[in-house]
């Protein structure tokens, strides 16, 4: 008996001289390597975003549409493709993502290709699914030295099931026909401080592929 209370004695007197710790060296201003220490002892709240959908497994096309050829030149349309197929790979396990040389072979190969429907184009990359991309906004002036206003890329998200079969497997999703909108902007200044078009529209596309990137897979943020 006289054991057991000798060792909560301790464990007491020990957890009193962590929490001491612990404020010294809150008080101290460790700065983030004392978050990180918390973090790593599972001290620091974490706040988890779930995904808005999970893709299926299986191999993923990423088709970028510009129906209405908002986006001049088309580098960022193109820049996409690679950012989101990095972010997939990286945040949400999927390990295989059409590339811009599989598509440019299928345009170069299918002289319908743009002219055929997304699901007929996800089977012809050998996709099990597409995340199909409507560009419905594009702003971004091409005289980067005369930038005033902030660049806005805005898309519509859809997810696409190209292994179906009848048309009311072919929508995965979201339910609304219009798709799930998605805009990015990046400020004047960083327009500016780009050395060429190429590189703005590359930076535009990398902040978009994060966006939606984000859409397919569970986030965990410190507080």
């Amino acid at each position: 008996m006289m054991r057991d209370q000798t060792v909560r004695s301790c464990g007491a007197k020990l957890c009193l001289l962590s929490i001491g710790a612990l404020a010294l060296l809150a008080a101290t201003g460790c700065g983030p390597d004392f978050g990180a220490w918390l973090y790593t002892l599972g001290l620091y709240p974490t706040q988890v975003i779930p995904a808005e959908y999970k893709l299926p497994p299986g191999p993923v096309m990423v088709l970028v549409d510009d129906d209405r050829d908002l986006i001049r030149p088309t580098t960022a349309r193109e820049a996409l493709v690679d950012e989101l197929a990095k972010q997939l790979k990286e945040n949400a396990q999927i390990e295989q993502v059409t590339t811009n040389e599989e598509l440019a072979r299928l345009r170069r190969d299918d002289p319908s290709f743009e002219r055929r429907g997304v699901r007929e184009l996800g089977r012809a990359a050998k996709a099990d699914t597409v995340i199909w991309l409507t560009t419905t906004e594009f702003s971004l002036n091409s005289d980067l030295e005369m930038v005033m206003s902030p660049a806005r890329f805005t898309v519509a998200v859809r997810v696409i099931n190209a292994k179906a079969e009848t048309a009311d497997e072919v929508r995965l999703w979201p339910t609304e026909r219009e798709g799930r909108l998605v805009q990015v902007q990046i400020s004047p200044h960083e327009i500016r401080q780009c050395k060429d078009l190429k590189e703005a529209h590359q930076k535009i596309a990398a902040a978009m592929a994060v966006e939606v990137a984000k859409l397919f897979y569970e986030q965990k943020i410190r507080e």
